[in-house]
């Protein structure tokens, strides 16, 4: 497992990583517990060897920060790399996915802005991007008390039909996700 976190961009050919999938950890951060490590194994298991995106800032102490791929760090805001790499995993690079993990929250944010702004955000922008690009590669899963889950999903359903489902555990995420390790599907219209 291969992980690239803010603001690094590796050259991933050079390191001849270009024929693993990559995958893009989308989902709330500050109040939603560390769920990064535990997807990160569960795709290693499902997924094998693989390139993870996970936006979270660790600190050196941290495995995911130990174990990530050198490069240069990149001067642009966050949300510039992130939605670099959003598209990379869903469309441009040739196998992966982006998985959204909706985590209940468990502990208060720190900067006084509502539990998972950020995430609804992305995931209004993406069902608009599956529901044009028919390659998009996302996958999504949520735990049972996300807020506002009901609402998400049926967003997801108008929008992509009713065949579109919102994972509730973290295993059925991981091996959707691993789907698209194999070759790159579109996800709208079918059913895993």
């Amino acid at each position: 497992m291969h992980f690239i976190l803010p603001k690094k961009r590796p050259d991933l050919h050079s390191q001849g990583l270009s024929a693993l999938p990559l995958f893009f950890l989308a989902g709330p951060i500050q109040g939603a517990g560390d769920w990064h490590v535990r997807m990160s194994e569960l795709l290693a298991d499902s997924a094998g060897n693989s390139i993870v995106v996970n936006p979270s800032r660790y600190d050196g102490r941290h495995e995911h920060y130990r174990h990530q791929l050198d490069g240069p760090e990149v001067d642009i805001r966050q949300t510039d790399w992130e939605r670099h790499y959003l598209r990379q995993a869903a469309i441009d690079w040739h196998a992966g996915c982006i998985i959204f993990w909706l985590a209940e929250q468990v502990g208060p944010r720190t900067d006084g802005r509502p539990y998972a702004s950020d995430t609804r955000g992305e995931l209004g922008e993406w069902r608009g991007h599956m529901m044009h690009v028919r390659n998009a590669r996302v996958v999504v899963g949520a735990e049972k008390d996300f807020p506002g889950l009901s609402v998400i999903e049926r967003n997801f359903q108008l929008a992509l039909g009713a065949s579109f489902r919102i994972s509730d555990t973290m295993e059925e995420v991981a091996a959707r996700a691993a789907v698209h390790a194999q070759q790159s599907l579109p996800l709208v219209g079918r059913d895993y």
